[in-house]
């Protein structure tokens, strides 16, 4: 293959890995996203092994469990008002039996309550100060958008039960004692998975499973919340809104004196975010060395070829009075200095700075003297091997042209025969023009 094609070919083969390289490393990028996303979900979820409650639906009994305080007094609170019995027949006209199921919530609620109490009465909820403890609630599961969702689980009312030789217990005994069965009771829905300190402990493993794609972070948007029955209505907000934002009822614990009413606040989500200014940085970067280490590869090639290409071009091009000029010249010889040479290289170039450069008799008479004396070779390699191609026969046979073979047959046998000359080089030159 020439080198002129060698160059060409090389060109195209650089544009094709370019735009390859493009293809490759969008293509690498993509699945290194999907890689670190499944990455840091399976990760996480390790951290939460063994969170479930066991159930089969996900509540307030799944996750894991911490204090957030504990042992505070209770301060604040105030008696109010048992709620009444529900009235029978109120939804007769709808389902008879949701009377009963109403009825029997209520009595399991408040059917042996003596009295109640509401905690933080007084301040402006929530005032942890007043509510004895705290417990958060972490867990794991979902989408990305809400796959690590944390609460508070803490008392905000409490009923004394009616005694036979009167209740001698006080609102902050059963706050106190609540929490002792929620965080050590085997009967408790989550004790097994209430360890102190263990909040803090996830949150460090969850972000150490960060990555460079991935990270978790708070949804400041989420797309749900738990439409329970809210523990009090924000003023100016209507019901729905409260559903939306209030902590609700989430049951209760009691024993034969107390009921501690317990509730939950509305979950915080947190995400797992893709960091896009991440990736782009990470495609930009292998974008620019792959294009830098292609570009480099094959400048490295082309380069050299095509620098190799010109000074062939221009040999090609240079007459024979050039030619003389520039292999004649004396410090050609000067590097493998020879005396002998040296002289004789200066007398030839001399007489060539005499003569006219389209003195062809001239010319002929140097190159002879030139070749023998100087031992120079005038005919490029290149050059006859682009004229031995030109010049053979097969060329001509398809389609068949008896003259042209018959010319091109006897320049081809000159071509190739020993000992060669300028002289018969430059006349089957151009003798080929007929070709």
């Amino acid at each position: 293959m020439k080198r002129i094609h060698v160059i060409a070919l090389l060109w195209a083969i650089w544009i094709c890995s370019i735009i390859g390289m493009v293809f490759g490393v969008y293509y690498y990028i993509d699945n290194k996203r999907v890689r670190l996303r499944s990455e840091i979900r399976e990760n996480i979820e390790k951290v939460f092994e063994g969170q479930s409650s066991g159930g089969v639906f996900v509540n307030n009994d799944d996750g894991f469990f911490d204090e957030s305080f504990s042992g505070n007094p209770v301060r604040h609170y105030k008696k109010v008002s048992i709620p009444s019995k529900p009235e029978k027949g109120r939804f007769a006209g709808i389902d008879p039996k949701m009377d009963e199921q109403i009825a029997d919530e209520w009595k399991q609620n408040y059917g042996d309550l003596a009295s109640l109490y509401e905690l933080n009465w007084g301040d402006e909820y929530p005032n942890q100060n007043d509510e004895g403890w705290n417990i958060i609630r972490i867990y794991c599961g979902g989408t990305d958008d809400d796959f690590i969702q944390t609460n508070t689980i803490f008392p905000y009312k409490v009923g004394l039960k009616k005694v036979e030789w009167g209740n001698f217990y006080t609102v902050e005994q059963a706050v106190n004692e609540a929490f002792e069965f929620y965080s050590t009771n085997v009967k408790s829905c989550f004790s097994d998975r209430f360890q102190k300190g263990s909040n803090r402990r996830l949150w460090s493993s969850i972000y150490e499973c960060n990555n460079g794609y991935y990270s978790i972070v708070e949804n400041d948007k989420p797309n749900s919340w738990k439409a329970g029955i809210p523990i009090y209505q924000p003023e100016g907000e209507s019901y729905d809104e409260a559903q939306r934002i209030a902590p609700y009822e989430n049951g209760w614990m009691h024993n034969g004196y107390y009921r501690v009413f317990i509730a939950a606040t509305q979950e915080r989500h947190y995400m797992i975010q893709e960091n896009d200014w991440v990736i782009s940085d990470d495609r930009n970067k292998l974008l620019i060395w792959w294009g830098i280490g292609l570009s480099l590869l094959f400048l490295s090639m082309i380069i050299p070829l095509t620098i190799k290409q010109r000074k062939t071009n221009k040999r090609k091009s240079e007459t024979l009075y050039q030619r003389l000029c520039r292999m004649c010249n004396p410090s050609y010889f000067i590097k493998d200095y020879d005396k002998e040479k040296v002289d004789k290289a200066n007398e030839i170039y001399r007489r060539l700075m005499e003569i006219k450069p389209d003195n062809k008799e001239a010319l002929m008479s140097l190159q002879a003297e030139a070749v023998a004396s100087l031992g120079i070779v005038l005919i490029d390699a290149e050059e006859l091997k682009d004229l031995t191609e030109k010049v053979n026969p097969q060329r001509f046979m398809n389609p068949y042209n008896a003259e042209k073979v018959k010319l091109a047959n006897d320049l081809y046998s000159r071509l190739t025969k020993e000992g060669l000359t300028y002289e018969e080089f430059a006349e089957i030159e151009e003798k080929t023009k007929a070709l």
